[in-house]
């Protein structure tokens, strides 16, 4: 086992919170060092964006919020200053304010835990119409909707940085500032920042589907590179930015097979002149040394699994010729068999996951949506407060919203460029005609078996009357157990008022071991890239959701006969009918 490996391991068990105590954090809030939820540039050029009024947004129809789920359906926007400050508008941007007792705090379009923005957000490109003369790397500040011009760039080294990508590329890439959650949180602070970084490439996805565009995680990419590209590298105390991902913005209708850019554009970003000062975000800080841990061990090195993805999918055809041959001789795929376990457990290889794969599915009670504008949904986004424990769910929404989960059913997982992890463990307490109780719900149905023998031998796995065929939904144990789900979820009460709660189970030996210690932010990305879909899928059906990264961890293992780590729990989701929220008045995110 690597250093690294020791490392993210140790974290990982250090910052699980457990009856009998919480994982490491502040004794008590410091208010006077609360970090400032928005970083600005200061001394450099800003370039505002154009911004739509509510009144805009509840009038516009197109897209709907089904079409964000063939966006290559949709004319793409040519790249100009009004599809750029649209994309911002509906994934990063302030999408409303909120106001109590004199107290006044926005939201924005993508969640955060505690409502505190560990994200930071660049955008690479080049020129602009109406915006950018020449290529440039830009800082997004949501509070003014603006960018922040942090360099420009010649047209050569655009070019390097470009090349090999669909025409019309662009780039976004996402930072954290793990001080402005460990204020809070302590230790636990840098699983929910990797939450949020997989609520934020889903925000951006959503936003590009919107405008006829995808998105790609350009997996390979190294942490280093892309501190570089983003203007961060070298960064030192508690307020430095650390870097997460890069991802390609591209038409829809074009395909990206790249996971990195040129290594040759990395040499011309470490001269260039950096424009702008960060400001302060606190007046003093408290250190978690744990937490600095994690992240030098999660640190990524480049890496080239994705751009020999073409070269393992061709051995995969090859793999399934083989097997088809073999199909008629009763021996000879016995041997097939044998040889294609032992494969799967030898790499990377196997968890590799290309758009090519995914297939499209029907759903039976989507055709609802195709009403519901898309840019209502995803700037109307809000985390339920409280929830309503008398209203029931309807069976064929729950459905649908688990059919929307599937990663070959929804092209926002094609940006989890090296598979999908995820299981959901689900405390159904109000679904109409469903049994209240403990299921499961299998995102990859080949992992059934492995489960059953993961978890206790006494489950029913009982598949529910009329469940979908194509979803592995299991009854595990009928009971009323919404006062468990909360309890399991830091004795919050919204878990136990949700129609259903989600424990989001990843595997997490198996990807660590095979891949190391940078995978581990990965998982918690995907749960993130979970989170944010249910969030829509909850407003687009006229519900609510909520995000619960506090949970008591080894405790569910342990209800569920769950040992070692083969599978941890790492993220909680509910889903119900909100309460309003008394004496708190809603204002315009933006003023005209």
């Amino acid at each position: 086992m690597t250093a690294e490996l020791e490392a993210i391991l140790a974290y990982h068990q250090a910052s699980k919170h457990n009856f009998k105590a919480y994982a490491p954090g502040p004794h008590r809030l410091d208010l006077p060092l609360k970090p400032d939820p928005f970083l600005n540039y200061h001394g450099t050029r800003l370039f505002n964006l154009e911004i739509r009024s509510d009144e805009h947004i509840i009038a516009e129809t197109f897209p709907a919020y089904e079409q964000a789920f063939s966006p290559e359906k949709l004319k793409p926007y040519e790249m100009s200053v009004k599809s750029i400050s649209r994309l911002f508008f509906d994934s990063f941007a302030i999408s409303a304010w909120k106001k109590a007792e004199g107290i006044k705090w926005p939201l924005r379009v993508n969640p955060s835990s505690g409502n505190l923005h560990p994200t930071e957000v660049y955008l690479l490109s080049g020129p602009v119409k109406g915006l950018l003369k020449t290529p440039s790397v830009c800082h997004y500040a949501p509070f003014p909707h603006a960018l922040e011009l942090r360099a420009e760039l010649s047209s050569k080294t655009w070019e390097l940085l470009s090349s090999g990508f669909p025409e019309g590329t662009f780039f976004v890439g996402l930072s954290s500032i793990f001080w402005r959650v460990s204020w809070k949180y302590g230790l636990r602070a840098f699983r929910y920042a990797q939450h949020d970084i997989g609520h934020a490439i889903a925000a951006l996805t959503f936003a590009a589907a919107g405008l006829g565009w995808k998105t790609s995680l350009l997996a390979d990419m190294g942490s280093d590179e892309i501190a570089v590209l983003l203007g961060i590298s070298g960064e030192k105390g508690p307020e430095k930015q650390e870097p997460a991902c890069l991802l390609a913005v591209y038409p829809a209708g074009k395909t990206c097979t790249k996971g990195r850019i040129s290594s040759g554009a990395i040499p011309a970003f470490k001269n260039l002149s950096w424009k702008g000062v960060p400001n302060s975000l606190s007046p003093g800080h408290v250190e978690w040394v744990g937490l600095e841990k994690a992240a030098s061990a999660a640190y990524k090195k480049e890496t080239d699994y994705l751009e020999n993805k073409e070269e393992v999918k061709e051995e995969s055809k090859e793999e399934v010729k083989e097997e088809s041959k073999e199909e008629s001789n009763e021996e000879s795929n016995e041997e097939s068999n044998e040889e294609s376990n032992e494969e799967s457990n030898e790499g990377p290889k196997s968890y590799l996951q290309t758009a090519s794969s995914l297939k499209t599915s029907s759903f039976g009670n989507l055709s609802e949506l195709d009403t519901v504008p898309l840019r209502r949904v995803i700037r109307g986004r809000r985390s339920a407060i409280e929830m309503n424990n008398s209203a029931y769910l309807e069976k064929e929404t729950f459905y649908a919203m688990l059919q929307r989960t599937l990663p070959q059913n929804n092209p926002i997982f094609n940006s989890l460029a090296f598979g999908s992890f995820t299981h959901l463990l689900i405390f159904v307490n109000r679904v109409k005609d469903l049994l209240p109780g403990l299921y499961i719900f299998l995102r990859k149905p080949e992992e059934k078996e492995r489960f059953k023998a993961a978890i206790r031998s006494d489950f029913l796995w009982e598949k529910p009357k009329n469940c979908p065929s194509d979803l592995e939904f299991y009854l595990l144990m009928e009971e009323t157990l919404d006062f468990f789900a909360a309890q399991l979820s830091c004795t919050q009460r919204k878990a136990a008022d949700a129609c259903f709660t989600a424990c989001m189970l990843s595997e997490f030996e198996g990807p660590l071991s095979r891949f190391g210690a940078w995978i581990y932010p990965y998982l918690f990305w995907e749960c993130g890239i979970l989170g944010q879909l249910l969030y829509l899928e909850a407003e687009a059906y006229g519900l609510r959701g909520c995000g619960i990264g506090c949970f008591f961890d080894d405790p569910l293992h342990e209800a569920i006969g769950l040992k070692g780590l083969e599978f941890q729990d790492l993220y909680h989701f509910a889903v119900g009918y909100p309460l309003p929220e008394i004496g708190v008045r809603t204002l315009p995110a933006y003023k005209d």
